[in-house]
C-alpha cells in the first residue's frame, strides 16, 4: 500500500464520517482541492464511484459503503501493527553479560535481580565473575558492577580511558568480627589494641594488599598497620572467613548488612570511625552512542535500587 493511497484512503474514511469535503478539509487541516483530488484519484484506482453525484447530500454509493468498510479495517489493522511495533521498539530486549569482580558481594546484585527481571521481561541476563575491568572488551562484558579501584594507599586508582563510569552507591565502612572470635580473643579498645589482634589482609581485584586501618575521633587520628596471617581476594572470601571466627576485617556496610543485624558479625571500637577512604561502588561500562537499551535500563535500575546502601548499615 503506497503512501498516497494510504493518505487518500484516511482522507475518503474523514469525508464519510464528516459527511462533508469541506468539514474533512477542516478537520484534516488541509485545501478542499487535496479532497477533491484524493476522492477523484481513488475512484480512478477503482475504477468505481464512491459518492453518488445525484443528489445534493453527500452520499455514499453501493462500492464506497463497501469501501468505506475495508478501509477502516485497514487503516485500523495498521495503527494497531505500528502502535505495537513501537511498544516493542520501546521495551529493552535482548542480551546483557554482567560481570562481577572478586571486590563485589554478589549478593548484593542477586536481589536487584528479582524485580528489575520482573520489570523486563524481554532482557536475558547472564552473570559472569571476571577478574578485571579488562574483559569488558576481551568476554562481551556489557556492564561491570565493582567498587571503584583502590590504591594501597586507599586512594583511588586512575580508571582505564574509554570507559563511563556510573556512581551506585557510597557506603561506609566498618571494623568487623563474629562474636566467637572476640569471646576467644577479646574485644579490642583502642585503635593499637588491633596490633595484637588476627586482622585479615584484603587483597584486591589489583592485587594491592590492604592491610592498614585508619581512625579518627575528634581531632585524634590512628593509622594502624598490621601484618597478617591471613590474605583473602575478594569480598565475599573476606565476610566467610570473619564469619568462621579467623579474625577481624574491615568491609562496606552494605556487603555485611544481613551479618550485622543477625549478630553474626558485631562492629569494633564504636568510639572510633573508621575514616579509610571509601570506594563507591560503581557500573563500568563502554561509551557508546546510543546507548544500548538493555544497558541504559538496567545501570538506571542498579541506580535507583542501590541507593538504599548509601545511609550506611542498617543495624
Amino acid at each position: 500500500m503506497g503512501r498516497a493511497n494510504l493518505q487518500a484512503m484516511n482522507i475518503f474514511v474523514r469525508v464519510v464520517e464528516t459527511k462533508s469535503f469541506v468539514n474533512a478539509a477542516r478537520a484534516l487541516l488541509i485545501d478542499p482541492s487535496v479532497i477533491s483530488r484524493a476522492i477523484k484519484g481513488l475512484e480512478t484506482d477503482l475504477g468505481a464511484l464512491l459518492f453518488s453525484r445525484s443528489t445534493r447530500a453527500l452520499k455514499l454509493t453501493d462500492e464506497g459503503g463497501r469501501f468505506y468498510r475495508d478501509c477502516v479495517q485497514n487503516l485500523q489493522k495498521l495503527e494497531e501493527s505500528m502502535r505495537q511495533f513501537r511498544a516493542d521498539s520501546e521495551t529493552p530486549q535482548g542480551l546483557l553479560k554482567v560481570g562481577m569482580t572478586p571486590g563485589m558481594t554478589k549478593r548484593l546484585v542477586m536481589r536487584a535481580l528479582p524485580e528489575f527481571q520482573s520489570r523486563n521481561p524481554k532482557i536475558k541476563t547472564i552473570l559472569l565473575s571476571i577478574g578485571d575491568n579488562a574483559e569488558i572488551a576481551t568476554e562481551g562484558i556489557d556492564v561491570v558492577v565493582r567498587p571503584c579501584s583502590l590504591r594501597k594507599s586507599g586512594r583511588p586508582r586512575p580508571e582505564p580511558e574509554g570507559l563511563v563510569i556510573r556512581k551506585l552507591a557510597q557506603s561506609g565502612s566498618l571494623v568487623v568480627a563474629s562474636p566467637a572470635y572476640l569471646s576467644r580473643a577479646g574485644t579490642p579498645k583502642v585503635p593499637q589494641d588491633l596490633l595484637r589482634h588476627d586482622c585479615i589482609a584484603h587483597i584486591t581485584v589489583d592485587r594491592d594488599v590492604q592491610d592498614e586501618y585508619r581512625f579518627a575521633r575528634a581531632q585524634t587520628r590512628q593509622t594502624i598497620r598490621f601484618v597478617p596471617q591471613l590474605l583473602v581476594n575478594g569480598t565475599d572470601g573476606l565476610r566467610e572467613a570473619a564469619l568462621a571466627g579467623c579474625g577481624i576485617i574491615r568491609l562496606l556496610a552494605c556487603h555485611i548488612d544481613d551479618e550485622l543485624r543477625s549478630g553474626a558479625l558485631v562492629p569494633i571500637l564504636g568510639d572510633w570511625q573508621e575514616c579509610s577512604w571509601t570506594p563507591p561502588i560503581a557500573a563500568y561500562y563502554r561509551k557508546t552512542n546510543p546507548m544500548p537499551p538493555q544497558l541504559n535500563a538496567f545501570v538506571r535500575y542498579l541506580s535507583e535500587h542501590f541507593r538504599q546502601y548509601n545511609a550506611g548499615p542498617r543495624v
